[in-house]
């Protein structure tokens, strides 16, 4: 996500924070019919409520949109488990598609399934993540250590480490003020990286690298 963040006597505001999808053409995946799958348990929905599934690419995650032909409530699985993913809404009609954002994991693609609470068939969906294969680092610093890191670059200490959340193995790269210092990720995914501030405006972005492939960029300022 862009963001700003506008550090003023210790404050922190985060600006610019959400989802902007690329108007690029959406993939439509196959849809099969409840014939061709098998109900997950006995008592379960005997048929889908899914009647078509749009995946809709976008350089930070794809967006799953998941029409229905009755109020249901969706979830979305991955060799039976079901995935973490963020959802619109618990509850689908209709008039009302569920939404999935999924994020890569640095595979081109996966196969995922669209089934319900009530244990539907699974209906297959394949999704090419394109530039999302690999996410982008997350930033982990709390507001706490955002007002000593305000505190110490107006006393003059402006060496700091951020923390990032990636893929395990994951090189981040993070350039701040035109100087890129980097670091490779645990096996738990946290990366911490040193990086260098100065008085005022302090252009900043980050990006992590996994087998070969590089996140779409993190970009924001910290200023002081």
């Amino acid at each position: 996500m862009n963001r700003s963040r506008l550090l003023v006597a210790g404050a922190t505001a985060l600006v610019g924070a959400g989802l902007v999808l690329a108007p690029v053409a959406a993939q439509a995946a196959p849809v099969t019919t409840a014939s061709s799958s098998t109900p997950g348990q006995p008592g379960a929905e005997t048929t889908s409520p899914v009647t078509n599934v749009t995946v809709v690419p976008n350089p930070r995650s794809v967006l799953i949109v998941v029409d229905v032909d009755r109020v249901t409530n969706l979830k979305l699985v991955q060799d039976g488990q079901v995935v973490d993913a963020v959802i619109s809404s618990d509850w689908s009609s209709p008039s009302r598609p569920g939404r999935f954002l999924v994020k890569g994991t640095g595979l081109d693609a996966e196969d995922f399934g669209i089934t319900t609470t009530g244990g539907a068939p699974v209906v297959p969906v394949h999704v090419d993540f394109g530039q999302a294969a690999v996410p982008q680092a997350i930033e982990q610093t709390t507001e706490r250590q955002i007002d000593r890191i305000v505190r110490d670059v107006r006393a003059g200490r402006f060496d700091h480490v951020l923390e990032y959340e990636a893929l395990p193995g994951a090189t981040v790269s993070v350039t701040t003020n035109g100087v890129t210092t980097t670091a490779v990720a645990d096996r738990y995914g946290r990366a911490d990286v040193p990086v260098r501030f100065r008085p005022g405006v302090n252009p900043q972005s980050a990006v992590q690298t996994f087998n070969g492939k590089t996140s779409f960029p993190d970009t924001g300022n910290w200023q002081f």
